[in-house]
């Protein structure tokens, strides 16, 4: 016995859940954990994890929701899920190792080139170093740096730079910012028992502080799994033939990956928005150009293709 049509209202509810009323959802809850920041009540590395499993947790419910459909296609829904949760850990996984570190392996101070930062023993593979370094006031200084004790020399640069804001009808004024804290990336020397700035060059108004951490989910690890996931999210779709899969995968990655790239734990709160807005913009659209290209493919099913396979499940 068949089931009875579902009610333009019921239809409208699936289409707008599945369209337009998470995703504010998302950013109203998202203003909340800003708001709980500006007032203080969560420091900037939390906060900044807060907006990430947010992110994660509602990029994923948005996925996979149109592949809890009863009559969802089996394989576009698997898929679906799959992609859910690649995009689900590139957010993750590029987000908070960012903005909140943990405690470092080994910490210190170096002052000029030729000093060395003692290693723990047994530390070995790829790391993360945390470099802070306090800038002179005035200016727009910039500083270059080079560590040794890695397989490859790893560089960082700290600096100031300038932007203009408008006051007023007709007039602007310089504003500053201070980008005094950066995260290098490597490989340790088989061996190595300390890291040493080989170079050191602008000026400093204090020592160069650096922070090892473990680096479990390095970049190139989290760019194959973002890009299986929008591969598996584009296909997803073209079978499930609803939900933008592929388009909300693309958000998830591109968040996880700018955030991983760009913010530290000084700057994680600016950083994340800027990475939900940048990485919404254009995750979205190189998500929904693979969804157009996932419908040529031989994978793909029509939607009346589609529809038969519903009512032969309501059917069933």
């Amino acid at each position: 016995m068949s089931d009875s049509a579902p009610s333009t209202f019921s239809l409208w509810l699936e289409e707008a859940l599945t369209g337009w009323i998470l995703p504010v959802a998302a950013l109203a809850a998202a203003g909340g954990a800003y708001l709980l920041y500006t007032l203080g009540l969560l420091p900037e590395g939390p906060a900044a994890a807060a907006l990430a499993v947010l992110v994660a947790a509602l990029v994923a419910l948005l996925m996979v929701k149109p592949a809890l459909a009863p009559s969802a296609e089996p394989i576009g829904r698997w898929l679906a899920v799959a992609a859910a949760a690649g995009a689900a850990l590139v957010a993750l996984g590029g987000a908070l190792p960012a903005v909140l570190p943990g405690e470092p392996l080994a910490q210190g101070e170096l002052a000029a080139a030729g000093e060395s930062l003692p290693l723990p023993a047994g530390l070995a593979g790829r790391v993360r170093v945390l470099a802070h370094a306090p800038l002179p006031p005035g200016g727009t200084p910039q500083v270059d740096f080079r560590l040794g004790g890695m397989v490859a020399p790893a560089e960082g640069r700290v600096e100031r730079t300038v932007s203009y804001a408008r006051v007023g009808r007709g007039s602007r004024t310089a504003v500053a910012h201070d980008h005094n804290e950066t995260w290098v990336r490597g490989t340790l020397a088989p061996g190595a028992a300390a890291l040493t700035l080989d170079r050191l060059s602008g000026p400093l108004a204090g020592p160069l502080h650096l922070a090892v951490h473990g680096d479990p989910l390095p970049a190139g690890l989290l760019w194959a799994v973002g890009i299986a996931s929008l591969l598996a999210a584009a296909v997803a779709h073209s079978r499930l033939r609803k939900g933008n899969v592929a388009a909300l995968a693309g958000m998830g990655v591109a968040y996880g990956l700018l955030v991983g790239a760009n913010a530290t734990p000084v700057t994680a709160v600016g950083t994340s928005l800027g990475g939900i807005l940048l990485g919404g913009i254009g995750g979205a659209l190189a998500g929904g150009f693979l969804e157009l290209l996932a419908k040529l493919g031989p994978w793909a099913i029509s939607a009346a293709e589609a529809e038969q396979a519903a009512r032969r499940k309501r059917g069933a």
